[in-house]
């Protein structure tokens, strides 16, 4: 090979190099994709609603008492119609500080139980109450009110707020005869369905529930879901959008966007609708625990701004300890479970601002008519199979007995379809679980 033909070769060499090269740059995808920089100063709000406190902190249960003799209404719906009624009655008057000390309860009255407990300083956000001057301690709670009918001269009723295993009472008087019809109606209504109190054996005093000694009915249902736009959560929830970048991820199933601190995360769930994890670096100093009224104010403001409320979201669990307040999604009144908790929204608050967020970047939309009524066992052989099956679990550890529905996933439906079917669910140290949950497991113990 001659010198002129090495130069040649040498040449085309340099070309196709210079080829290659041209092509890698024109094709190269960076590891961070930048954001819509368009739209990321302008989308600040989801597809949802703006929520005041009362529509948050639903009560899980309202039952009436008639001489022990205790019931509830059929519905779930119907319930929530009564709690709307209840909440726009006035208020004469409510003491300024709770009363130590023993007092009763008598019937008939209406009892209301959330499923948290609730700071009394906060009463106002719930019921009608024009001047509520209340100087006690702002820490002190209530989980249960008591609507007792008085016969007397005058038709009043006395309202209760007290808590699990606490002597005092904070007391407050409406007087209204429509009030005190519209709930004496209940107690003489055919539909209801009866009752058993039933003392729970927790370390806590006097902590008991209220469960079904009849069968219940609980129909199937079939809902659309709709995903959510992202944008506005990331707008939200990091300081400066115009640095967040889309990092690319290992799987098709997840997407990561940060800033280089903070992180959002999107992972498929269900059939293919996604959920939100967002998480900023905590500061190396210990976080002061926040007053339950502090968390639940700012959570609710927090979500208000962006219009987080993109379903019937509830209060569900609140730790003060670790500021971290649990919201679920409830349909037609009956909470919504699945195994990941993908039907919660969590939050985590720092000293100043959140520290992180999960919660559905979805939302229910139109369902379809509802399917077969399921006819569920009564509460109380739930709670009574759980005793007879104690050996294989500590009933100290049972908190709570109530239906919901299931997330039943099916593969060979549209994306957007989601089953939802009734069952019980048993909290066990702190986290629901089916019905079937205790039952595969006292089988696996028996077979082995």
């Amino acid at each position: 090979m001659n010198k002129e033909t090495i130069k040649s070769v040498i040449l085309i060499a340099l070309v196709c190099s210079s080829l290659f090269l041209t092509l890698a740059l024109w094709t190269y995808q960076p590891e961070y994709e930048e954001l819509d920089q368009t739209t990321y100063l302008e989308e600040t709000e989801l597809d949802g609603e703006q929520r005041n406190f009362g529509h948050v902190v639903h009560p899980k249960q309202i039952v009436f008492n008639d001489s022990r003799q205790y019931s509830k209404l059929p519905t779930k719906e119907l319930e929530m119609d009564l709690f709307a009624e209840i909440t726009e009655w006035d208020f004469s008057n409510i003491d300024e500080r709770p009363s130590s000390g023993s007092w009763g309860v008598w019937s008939p009255n209406m009892e209301l139980v959330f499923q948290e407990e609730i700071p009394m300083v906060l009463i106002d956000q719930i019921f009608q109450i024009d001047e509520f001057n209340y100087e006690w301690n702002p820490n002190r709670t209530f989980n249960r009110v008591f609507f007792q009918l008085t016969q007397g001269s005058e038709e009043r009723i006395q309202v209760s707020f007290t808590s699990d295993g606490e002597e005092e009472v904070l007391n407050g008087v409406i007087e209204s005869v429509s009030a005190y019809e519209y709930i004496e109606e209940f107690f003489n209504r055919a539909d209801v369905i009866t009752l058993d109190r039933v003392d729970l054996e927790t370390n806590e005093d006097q902590s008991y529930i209220y469960l079904t000694n009849e069968q219940v009915e609980v129909p199937e249902q079939t809902v659309f879901t709709e995903d959510l736009n992202e944008q506005p959560l990331i707008n939200v929830l990091f300081s400066n959008p115009a640095l967040v970048r889309q990092q690319n991820a290992e799987s098709q199933h997840e997407e990561y966007y940060t800033d280089g601190t903070r992180l959002l995360t999107l992972v498929d769930v269900f059939n293919s609708n996604q959920f939100l994890t967002y998480n900023k670096p905590s500061t190396l100093e210990p976080l002061e625990p926040t007053s339950r009224r502090e968390l639940m104010l700012r959570s609710l403001e927090y979500t208000n701004d962006h219009h987080g409320w993109t379903d019937d979201y509830r209060l569900d669990t609140l730790d003060r300890d670790n500021s971290t307040i649990n919201y679920r999604i409830h349909y037609k009144g009956i909470p919504v479970f699945d195994s990941d908790d993908f039907m919660t929204m969590v939050q985590v608050w720092g000293q100043q601002e959140l520290q992180s967020l999960s919660r559905p970047l979805f939302k229910i939309t139109d369902p379809l008519p509802e399917g077969e009524r399921v006819e569920l066992q009564s509460g109380v052989s739930v709670y009574n199979y759980l005793v007879n099956s104690s050996d294989e679990l500590s009933m100290s550890l049972i908190e709570d007995i109530k239906i919901g529905y299931e997330v039943v996933e099916d593969q060979g439906v549209s994306n957007t379809v989601t089953f939802l079917e009734p069952t019980w669910f048993v909290k066990y140290v702190g986290t629901w679980r089916p019905l079937s949950y205790f039952e595969d497991r006292v089988a696996f113990k028996e077979d082995g």
